[in-house]
């Protein structure tokens, strides 16, 4: 049966368990806050009642009931206030660190998610469903910690309490408008909720759109589409604020409807009140202690029911937000999982199933291959016959459906993922680099490396040179995804980020295919280097940088069609033979374009 699904309140109620006692705190403060509050009317009623005392009865002017009076209301007012101000400060420090915890929290999970989430998930609507979600969830907090709800609960129930003692029928003149409110609301709050979460999708396809058009800034410059992206842009924030602007027209609703219930409500203690003094049974004073009373009821009462409605539309972002952190880890480390020891003897993939889809759909099937440690292992075939899969699988991106890849008999689901990876180093197609210095980029996941081995590295990687003449050499900050470097240049720095990272398992994923002939003969040699004495992985679709490989996999719809040497694969394995023509005869073919 499948577990209940909390609410968004109780989640975020969860989530404070780690400032009960601030929450304690802020509630000490507040009900000092609002009591003092109150005593004021009851001071001026008391004044009021002397100084109309004097006015008909004349004699000695109440010195003593002014002067108390005077100083009870400042002493009032000022633990009223010293006592807000404080709860205030607490309760926004309170409130932040909520924010940012969840907010760290769900980044986390967000970096913690399989690759196919990634795969098919936008970043940027990932990033935009976060940073709503956490400021919704300030919003909350301090609507119902804050000034909305505990405040005027406080005061209310305070004012109602006092009334029933004072006058049960100014009392129930109070309450009745309440219910009222709620039940004349409600369905109207609901089909507020309702397009919230409309709108929510559209602004979140609005981010996305925006962010992918700022990744992909230079294509657009280079087909003159800024206009035409800057017109789609405008469409869909039109669509998103035509459904936006829906709810907000059942907002007016709700608020036309609390102004006439509240109005109502104000005229009905204020004929009930002047009745009373008319009869006799009420003093002046009590009087403006109804009146008074009903205004600090009212006002902050009239905020609830705004208050409960722009709950329920944050809550809407909220839920974005938990979906995210509650969404299922496929790859994780076992209870118990070991410390994976550096490779010393090989790497066994063991009757190995994949399927992206987990149905019979294999991306691999039956991959059955031992690679000994310190070999150099190329893989090739046509693009999607499962070289990648086969990769990420060893990375433990993801977890074979049936079967077990092996590092010295050890089986990679038991060991844990930093273990794992600390000793592999990946030099991708398109080398990601982070809008930092190049020594930061360099240096990614080794913290612990001096300056002499990061520039060590660069000149294996032949890349000091370049990177000595840019503005500030090692301290030039690469822009985002190294939009400063060219190709080459970022290929060169994930080949320095590779050495420095001195794997025992090197993989190199079509490493020099973005650079030219000369800078590829220049990067193939410093990678000769690389990887001897190591494990290597290297998938390429030019065979000239592979023949030289100690064996060379061979992969066809998923599977390993051969294995062999260069020379024993141009025999044992037609789709190596037709690679091998195929990039024979453009070789010859350009040979020929260049002589003429």
């Amino acid at each position: 049966m499948p577990k209940k699904k909390q609410s968004t309140l109780r989640r975020l109620a969860f989530y404070l368990k780690d400032y009960k006692k601030t929450v304690i705190f802020l509630l000490v403060l507040i009900t000092i806050s609002q009591v003092a509050s109150i005593a004021v009317p009851f001071i001026s009623k008391i004044l009021i009642d002397s100084l109309i005392q004097f006015i008909k009865n004349g004699g000695i002017l109440p010195w003593t009931t002014l002067i108390y009076s005077a100083v009870g209301i400042l002493v009032v007012s000022l633990i009223s206030s010293i006592t807000q101000s404080s709860y205030n400060y607490n309760l926004f420090t309170m409130v932040t660190r909520l924010e940012d915890n969840i907010k760290n929290k769900a980044l986390g999970k967000y970096l913690q998610l399989h690759s196919l989430f990634h795969h098919g998930a936008s970043s940027g609507q990932i990033i935009g469903r976060i940073d709503r979600g956490v400021t919704s969830i300030y919003n909350i907090a301090y609507d119902i910690i804050g000034q909305n709800f505990v405040p005027p609960i406080i005061i209310f129930l305070g004012s109602f309490t006092v009334l029933l003692y004072e006058n049960i029928w100014i009392a129930l003149a109070i309450l009745i408008p309440l219910p009222i409110y709620i039940l004349a609301t409600r369905r109207i709050a609901n089909k507020i909720y309702l397009i919230e979460q409309k709108s929510n999708d559209a602004f979140e396809n609005v981010n996305k759109e925006m962010y992918d058009v700022a990744g992909n800034v230079l294509t657009v410059k280079k087909f003159s589409q800024e206009e035409i992206e800057k017109k789609n842009n405008k469409k869909l924030l039109e669509s998103a604020r035509e459904i936006q602007y829906s709810a907000e027209r059942l907002w007016r609703r709700i608020e036309n409807t609390q102004a006439v219930i509240s109005t109502t409500g104000r005229v009905a203690v204020l004929a009930l009140s002047a009745v009373f003094v008319l009869n006799g049974t009420a003093t002046i004073g009590q009087f403006v202690l109804y009146i008074t009373l009903q205004n600090m009821a009212y006002q902050p009462l009239a905020n609830l029911g705004a208050m409960f409605t722009r709950i329920r539309r944050n809550a809407t972002r909220v839920e974005r937000l938990f979906n995210i952190l509650d969404e299922q880890l496929h790859v994780t480390d076992i209870s118990g999982a070991v410390i994976l020891k550096p490779l010393e003897k090989q790497v066994e993939f063991e009757h190995v199933f994949f399927s992206y889809t987990n149905d019979k759909q294999w991306a691999l099937k039956d991959i059955n291959i031992v690679i000994p440690a310190g070999t150099t292992c190329a893989l090739v075939g046509r693009s999607g016959s499962g070289k990648t899969t086969f990769i990420n699988l060893l990375l433990r991106s993801y977890d074979p459906q049936k079967g077990a890849i092996m590092i010295d008999g050890v089986d990679i689901k038991t060991a844990t993922q930093a273990s794992l990876r600390k000793q592999i180093a990946v030099v991708p197609q398109e080398v990601d680099l982070f809008s930092r210095t190049v020594t930061e980029n360099i240096a990614y996941g080794r913290g612990d490396v001096s300056q002499e081995q990061i520039e060590n590295a660069a000149r294996t990687a032949l890349a000091h040179d370049f990177i000595i003449k840019l503005e500030h050499g090692y301290n030039t900050i690469v822009g985002e995804r190294g939009i400063k470097l060219s190709g080459g240049e970022r290929q060169r720095v994930g080949i320095a980020r590779a050495v420095l990272r001195d794997p025992r398992i090197l993989i190199l994923d079509e490493a020099t295919s973005h650079l030219d002939t000369e800078s590829e003969q220049l990067i193939t040699r410093a990678t000769d280097a690389l990887v001897k004495n190591r494990t290597s992985l290297i998938i390429a679709h030019r065979l000239s940088t592979v023949i030289h490989a100690d064996k060379i996999l061979v992969f066809k719809d998923g599977e390993i069609e051969a294995v062999g040497t260069h020379l024993q694969l141009l025999d044992s394995s037609p789709t190596y033979a037709k690679l091998h023509s195929l990039q024979f005869e453009e070789d010859e073919s350009s040979h020929e374009h260049t002589t003429d």
